[in-house]
């Protein structure tokens, strides 16, 4: 464990098609295209982000994450566009129990082409051999099929639902529960 990421840059990553890099505060207009639309906020808890200083003000949180050592959120583009379409990451990294949760969230403009799950699968590839950690978590509000088959292509196994679990949109909502272990992403 002497090899664990210290935070001291955020690394860039490549993958076929896509860039995972720094969000900065000029991607504000992205972070209002992503959470400002109401099909990219049907599962997620929150306010939509609506104008370019709230989206800037997500960007200082992610960044704040980051400088505190807890979570990366990367923004995705596609090799051709620096534009953001997309963000995803780690959060809740539990050094003592050696596992983290992921997330992620997409333009809806760019749905269905199998985004997701390529920079979803480097990201995960990265914790396992940057992070030290054992076991990768992930929950999606039930419904949000989308984001199930993101997890299951990647390897993770459905774990249970917890009931009633978060309050979103004035209503509460069952969360189900996914978990991918080392082994079985090195043995996949």
């Amino acid at each position: 464990m002497d090899d664990i990421f210290a935070f001291e840059y955020l690394p860039v990553l490549t993958t076929e098609r896509l860039r995972l890099r720094a969000i900065t505060e000029a991607d504000a207009p992205s972070m209002v295209t992503i959470f400002g639309d109401a099909a990219v906020m049907r599962f997620l808890d929150g306010s939509p982000v609506t104008t370019e200083e709230e989206g800037r003000a997500l960007i200082r949180w992610f960044a704040g994450h980051f400088d505190k050592h807890e979570a990366i959120r990367w923004g995705i583009t596609l090799h051709d566009d620096e534009t953001v379409i997309g963000t995803c990451g780690f959060h809740r990294w539990d050094r003592a129990h050696r596992h983290v949760e992921i997330g992620y969230d997409l333009a809806s403009a760019h749905w269905g082409r199998g985004y997701m799950t390529e920079a979803m699968r480097e990201v995960v590839g990265w914790c396992f051999a940057h992070l030290g950690v054992h076991r990768i978590e992930g929950d999606c509000t039930d419904g949000n099929l989308a984001s199930e088959r993101v997890m299951r292509k990647l390897g993770f196994r459905y774990e249970g639902t917890w009931r009633e679990r978060c309050w979103e949109h004035g209503r509460f909502v069952d969360l189900k529960q996914f978990g991918l272990l080392q082994r079985e992403w090195e043995g996949g």
